[in-house]
């Protein structure tokens, strides 16, 4: 699987979390400073199986049995696990492949209790699974976008069409909308923009002067949002995840349609 660069900047935030983690910090204490003492810390459980733990570097791995490679431990850390999972299943890369095999990839890597019905009740709340693959009589509702913590991290795109023409025979707008600051971004298009043309855009007007997003999320049709992803990343040479926001997901491009209307 080809990692986009925020999961690749993760490893030192999952090693930094375990070691605030009450439990896992207690274990790497011990891994690292073996006596008598930091042993009898640990809980009996934990000390029955304290073998299947190891340190690699900084980060804590567990293995389930002596012919299984270890795994990267992760606590019990809600934006972590939700990051992770978002990363294999939601992403252009996981493909949305369903649960088995999203708890498949992840966990050939990384380790949590109770990883299996994390993983049933995110694939069950995906709006993109629900909308494509057969919906069971209840389902879990649907989850909100990861909440942006700086600015131009997480970015809105929708389109405007309908408006009187301007001087080129332009009748639409492409809207850039900063989920964290608000700040909007406007630039008139044709009312037959391709998808290469929304990436050059895109490129001109965002990533030249903000960076490349972690998120980017849109109400595009599929192909649309294929084609604009393999024109961004072959000009830029990074990827990053792309979330369909769906018609009341989108909440910050919607309102910012409202404004320029």
């Amino acid at each position: 699987m080809q990692w986009s660069r925020h999961l690749l900047s993760i490893w030192a935030q999952i090693a930094e979390s375990n070691a605030n983690d009450s439990f896992y910090s207690e274990i790497i204490n011990y891994l690292r400073h073996p006596s008598e003492g930091s042993l009898a810390k640990l809980t009996k459980p934990t000390r029955d199986n304290i073998k299947r733990y190891a340190l690699d570097g900084p980060l804590l791995t567990y293995t389930m049995d002596v012919f299984d490679p270890p795994r990267v431990v992760i606590p019990a850390d809600d934006d972590l696990r939700a990051r992770l999972v978002h990363e294999f299943h939601d992403t252009p890369a996981g493909g949305h492949v369903g649960r088995e095999k999203t708890f498949a990839a992840i966990s050939r890597v990384f380790f949590w209790p109770r990883m299996y019905k994390y993983i049933q009740k995110w694939v069950r709340s995906c709006e993109i699974c629900q909308r494509v693959k057969p919906a069971p009589s209840s389902q879990a509702p649907l989850r909100p976008l990861l909440i942006p913590t700086e600015a131009w991290r997480s970015v809105s795109m929708d389109f405007i069409f309908g408006l009187p023409p301007d001087e080129k025979n332009r009748t639409g707008v492409l809207v850039f909308a900063d989920r964290f600051s608000k700040m909007v971004h406007f630039a008139p298009v044709s009312a037959h923009i391709t998808a290469e043309t929304t990436a050059k855009i895109f490129i001109d007007l965002i990533f030249r002067h903000q960076g490349l997003p972690e998120y980017i999320v849109s109400n595009r049709d599929p192909r649309f949002t294929s084609a604009f992803l393999g024109n961004v990343v072959s000009t830029t040479g990074h990827a990053f995840a792309y979330v369909y926001g769906g018609p009341f997901r989108n909440g910050w491009a919607n309102g910012a349609r409202q404004l320029s209307a």
